[in-house]
């Protein structure tokens, strides 16, 4: 898990956090992506690739991208999925991966905005990636990994100043759920 910048480049953490995650500075709350990667603990079992998968009856029912922050983003709207204009929404801060409808309506409403080089709220493949590197090629950060997940951070949906953790879990294609993994975006006032 890490952050790219407007060119797709990678931006490197400036440090750690006492709890051991990397902790990434930006000028402001928005104009990068955040990007996750990950591959299942057996070849047999492959990755989850869905980024919103939704029942507002149903709060089990969770897309294979888990993704909540400690701080709303934006207005912090509780609308599922507001991204599209005019009325772009934020984003609802949560306290863990409880299976409450709050939590699974906060899961999706972030998780639809990571979307493939479609617009399709899913996994990118090798040859969708969403990093560029110096040797001007798109690719996944780790070559071993299966699936990328790409999510542009626009203005109306912010971090907002100060540290707010970013934590993930991902899925593999059975429902299985990996550890989650930790980051603190810092944005300056």
């Amino acid at each position: 898990m890490g952050l790219t910048r407007p060119d797709d480049t990678l931006v490197e953490p400036v440090g750690v956090s006492p709890q051991g995650y990397p902790i990434f500075d930006r000028p402001l709350g928005f104009s990068f992506s955040i990007v996750v990667e990950g591959r299942p603990i057996s070849p047999l079992r492959g990755m989850g690739e869905s980024a919103f998968r939704w029942d507002p009856g149903d709060p089990t029912v969770r897309p294979d991208l888990e993704v909540i922050v400690s701080n709303p983003l934006g207005n912090g709207s509780t609308l599922v999925c507001d991204n599209e204009p005019p009325d772009i929404g934020g984003v609802p801060s949560s306290t863990g991966f409880l299976d409450d409808q709050q939590v699974a309506n906060a899961v999706n409403d972030f998780g639809c905005r990571f979307v493939n080089g479609e617009g399709v709220p899913t996994a990118r493949g090798p040859n969708d990636a969403c990093t560029a590197f110096a040797d001007g090629l798109f690719h996944f950060v780790d070559s071993t990994s299966r699936v990328q997940f790409c999510g542009q951070i626009a203005e109306p949906f912010a971090f907002p100043v100060g540290e707010t953790q970013v934590t993930v879990r991902l899925r593999d294609r059975f429902g299985a759920v990996g550890p989650a993994s930790a980051m603190i975006i810092r944005v300056r006032p």
